[in-house]
């Protein structure tokens, strides 16, 4: 690192006033979450050649980049790279970017060529060539004693106010004891599958919530989007879920659309995807995750803290269980995306290079499972050179799902919906690949009725519950074969024993809709066979075996053919083209049958 004077003024400018302490920093973390707890400090350091844009540019100010690094590059699988590039040690004086990326450029601003830049204070990540990082990135290049903050300077005239926040105290819309309920529910029910969030931590937030009420903030939408979930999955509903929801949403839009959103926005997101997935329509789920997705960029969560140019203020790189909640974030928030999209046909929300890293599997829950379904999915797109041959993929990720084995119903229902996602998307593009694939679905089918019925017997209500036996009988339908409807009747007696149990308007019409298309079905079948009933009845005419001209029919000798040795070369037997004369040929097969053929 080449350092002088320049590079001391310029990093105190970027620096709090009390920070002539060395700066620590944890080592990366693994990809299964353990932590190094081995801190790196490091003191100023100096180099003793300067690198090549050094030496061309003349300036020592900057973090210097060599070629002969052993950093491993990023590898990258769709829009996720796996494994970020270890972090570098930082001495006293560091500049306001870490972990500058090494790039062949020369330009001044080739250091933050393709970097994203994050305001940790206001949790707001942008790209380095967007608008409003422009103008501090210009103040670092001159080398400003007063280099501007991250703002969005000149973005409107400003001849009109924002809206102003409208507070609801959260103590005016539930209790402390609601709370404490319906966290239950949904620590009991929802958590196990989506991973989010530790109850500990959840309800010392609450608490702290609850214990200074006054003012706006954000944790409101978690702490209602829980207990919206945690009525919803509850025996005796709270009468004012409604409430929860619509309160959660006034906050989120706040959040999303006047102020820089956090991580828990994300996780208000999530949950109002999740709710609306259950009462809504596919449209109002699908929006909602992929806003979820929006706000996931906004604050960076598809970053390593290490991977990102972090501007003043230092981000808490140490925080550990921080790292961890922002990875279970974003690869929840992308799954639910995929998922959603996938099911009901729209496109996802994609980013050019992902480094977070995954989490761990969880031990007392499923939600690495969903994260991994949602990895299988093949993207919806027309393109040859990404993907030349749309079938097989779409069977590589049937195989995939089939190959994943899971003890959550939940899960095994989810499979079997991306399963008939996958199997529409073949008996579109090609019959014989949706045939060929048929019993791979039939199998995947026959797993989630039974997961719905257990579902149904413990009263949980996932969307899935009614969606899978539904979805089931359409792809049997559309399979049309005799293995595939002698499945009908245990969909249909599974319909209607949902219908008995959860008597709402969405069930009748989906049951109706079902013994419709049963009826279609049937209708056509009998069509068929009247057609065929429609042929005369006739006797078979009697046909009688030709005849020698002797009268009667020449006996082919019985030949154990294994026993035979031929005396003539195959290669000439078998060849067309070498023509053997009569005589020759003759002789041959007499020698080989000893005249038994008799030609």
């Amino acid at each position: 690192m080449a350092v002088n004077g320049h590079a001391s003024s310029h990093a105190t400018n970027v620096q709090p006033a009390n920070s002539h302490a060395p700066l620590k920093r944890s080592a990366s973390l693994d990809d299964h979450d353990h932590d190094d707890e081995n801190d790196q400090q490091g003191g100023r350091q100096r180099s003793r050649a300067a690198c090549a844009p050094c030496r061309q540019r003349k300036r020592k100010w900057y973090q210097c980049e060599y070629t002969s690094s052993k950093r491993g590059s990023i590898h990258q699988n769709g829009d996720v790279s796996q494994e970020p590039p270890p972090p570098a040690p930082v001495g006293h004086t560091q500049p306001s970017m870490l972990q500058l990326q090494a790039h062949p450029l020369t330009a001044p601003g080739a250091r933050f060529h393709h970097r994203g830049i994050l305001d940790p204070s206001k949790t707001r990540f942008v790209r380095a060539n967007s608008a409003i990082a422009f103008p501090r990135i210009l103040g670092m290049e001159l080398e400003s004693d007063n280099i501007p903050r991250l703002h969005s300077f000149a973005w409107h005239l400003g001849i009109r106010r924002e809206p102003p926040d409208t507070l609801t105290e959260i103590t005016s819309i539930m209790t402390w004891a609601d709370i404490q309920h319906l966290a239950k529910a949904y620590f009991n029910i929802v958590k196990p599958e989506i991973g989010l969030l530790d109850e500990p931590d959840f309800m010392e937030q609450a608490s702290a919530r609850f214990a200074a009420p006054h003012g706006d903030n954000e944790i409101d939408a978690v702490l209602l989007g829980v207990s919206a979930l945690g009525s919803f999955f509850s025996p005796n509903p709270h009468p004012s879920e409604e409430d929860f929801v619509n309160h959660a949403k006034k906050v989120l839009d706040k959040r999303s659309m006047v102020r820089s959103p956090t991580s828990n926005s994300v996780f208000g997101w999530i949950l109002r995807t999740l709710y609306l997935r259950l009462v809504s329509r596919p449209h109002s789920a699908w929006v909602a995750s992929s806003v979820a997705m929006h706000q996931v960029e906004a604050c960076g969560l598809h970053k390593e803290m290490q991977t990102i140019a972090v501007v003043y203020p230092a981000a808490p790189t140490g925080d550990h269980k921080l790292a961890k909640f922002r990875r279970r974030l974003f690869w929840m928030a992308r799954a639910l995306n995929i998922i959603f999209s996938f099911e009901y046909g729209r496109s996802r929300v994609n980013f050019d290079v992902v480094t977070t890293k995954r989490f761990a599997a969880d031990s007392n829950g499923f939600s690495h499972q969903l994260v991994e379904l949602a990895d299988i999915l093949p993207n919806d797109f027309v393109d040859r050179e990404r993907e030349p041959d749309p079938p097989a993929a779409l069977s590589t990720a049937l195989t995939r799902i089939e190959e994943l084995q899971s003890e959550s119903s939940f899960i095994t229902m989810m499979k079997a919906d991306l399963a008939f996602a996958i199997y529409r998307r073949l008996w579109l593009m090609s019959l014989t690949d949706a045939k060929d694939r048929a019993d791979s679905v039939l199998n995947l089918g026959k797993a989630a009725l039974n997961a719905s019925e257990a579902m149904l017997e413990s009263r949980i209500p996932w969307w899935n519950v009614l969606t899978t036996p539904f979805q089931f009988l359409c792809t049997v339908l559309a399979m049309d074969s005799p293995k595939s409807l002698t499945q009908v009747a245990d969909a249909m007696n599974l319909m209607l024993r949902i219908s008995q149990i959860y008597d709402t308007h969405m069930v009748r019409e989906a049951y109706n809709q079902a013994a419709a298309l049963v009826k279609m079905s049937r209708t056509r079948k009998e069509k068929e066979l009247e057609s065929l009933s429609a042929l005369p009845e006739r006797p078979p005419f009697e046909d009688h075996p030709s005849a020698a001209a002797s009268g009667t029919m020449t006996e082919v000798p019985s030949i154990d053919w294994s026993t035979v040795d031929l005396p003539f070369e195959w290669d000439i037997f078998l060849n067309p083209d070498l023509v053997m004369s009569s005589q020759q040929g003759q002789s041959a097969v007499d020698a080989a049958f000893g005249g038994q053929l008799g030609f």
